[in-house]
């Protein structure tokens, strides 16, 4: 069954001036505690999750990781299940994992770091965990930002046929900018950040088709936004810096296929079916389905946060916020005198 937006912006408006600063101007509810957070069902080979997955249906993996970059004294399921789990070839560390419905499992899939922790390392039934009510903040969410007026600049360069990179340019502790699905989709290109190292950016995308391939993100003086080498163990992990300002909002986007990409930055894609293969994601990843083709790999999701930098001035914070609120509520007005 299809997610639908659920038309309760008004009472959302309503949480978000009322949130602390410390909770970011932009905060996910209970889904920014999981690196990945699947709102329906999630079929996954060969890949896996840095930090904690839940999926709200049914889940079913093979050759799959999940929670490896984790503390070892975190106390919290390292998976959360909504329905049926059917897991094969998996490795599950720092904690326990949980399912409403049916548990699938054999003695290949391991749960590892036993002992002198606060987990039982166990797979047990559990459904204490309110997917219903998440799932209906992040609808919402992606809804009212995706309703805010851009305050920032896309500038997209190309000959007119061809684009070659699309520029997004902002200057202020919160910079909401605006693209074409058909743009964004646009193959071999860049994408290239010059905003400030402590700024929330919310990159809204409007359309319901979304295909993302070779294409690369870049820092404003046109370098690579640096990956990760595993090569070099924990020297290698990169900083997060600029990777966890970035929040692509996928506002109308029923179907999202990423691959052949290195995406830095979190993706809240609420209402689509995804598939997702060949690539790797740093950041939140929040989709409605996420599918994996026969024969490929699911794309890798490393555990980076957005809003995971130091916090943002008080009155700039606040100063755009309620600006971003009263724009909204204005188009409102404008809609409902025109009616």
């Amino acid at each position: 069954m299809k997610l639908r937006k659920t038309g309760i912006v008004a009472g959302l408006l309503a949480c978000s001036v009322s949130l602390p600063l410390t909770a970011a101007p932009f905060y996910l509810g209970d889904a920014a505690n999981f690196n990945a957070y699947i709102l329906q069902d999630m079929h996954g080979r060969n890949s896996d999750v840095e930090g904690r997955l839940a999926v709200a249906g049914n889940v079913d993996i093979k050759d799959y990781g999940i929670g490896l970059q984790l503390p070892e004294n975190a106390t919290q399921p390292v998976l959360v299940v909504g329905q049926d789990a059917t897991v094969r070839d998996a490795r599950i560390y720092h904690g326990d994992a949980t399912a409403g419905g049916t548990i699938d499992i054999d003695d290949s899939v391991g749960l590892y770091d036993e002992g002198e922790f606060n987990n039982t390392h166990q797979f047990y039934a559990d459904s204490s965990f309110d997917f219903a009510g998440t799932n209906t903040q992040l609808l919402a969410k992606s809804e009212l930002w995706g309703q805010y007026e851009a305050t920032s600049k896309v500038q997209i360069n190309g000959d007119g046929t061809t684009i070659w990179d699309l520029t997004l340019t902002g200057d202020a502790d919160i910079n909401i900018f605006s693209i074409d699905a058909a743009d964004f989709s646009s193959p071999n290109k860049s994408l290239i950040f010059d905003v400030p190292s402590t700024s929330y950016n919310i990159i809204n995308v409007y359309g319901e088709s979304v295909e993302l391939f070779n294409t690369g993100f870049h820092y404003a003086d046109g370098s690579k936004i640096t990956d990760n080498r595993p090569e070099d163990g924990p020297a290698g992990r990169h900083t997060g810096r600029v990777t966890n300002n970035l929040l692509f909002n996928f506002v109308d986007a029923t179907e999202l296929l990423l691959h052949g990409v290195g995406f830095k930055g979190s993706i809240l894609a609420p209402l689509a079916d995804t598939t997702f293969y060949n690539g790797h994601i740093d950041g939140h990843f929040i989709v409605g389905n996420l599918q994996t083709p026969d024969g490929e790999q699911t794309g890798q999701v490393n555990d980076y946060r957005f809003g995971d930098f130091v916090d943002v001035s008080e009155p700039g914070t606040w100063a755009v916020m309620m600006a971003a609120l009263a724009g909204l509520g204005w188009r409102r007005w404008l809609k409902r005198k025109a009616a």
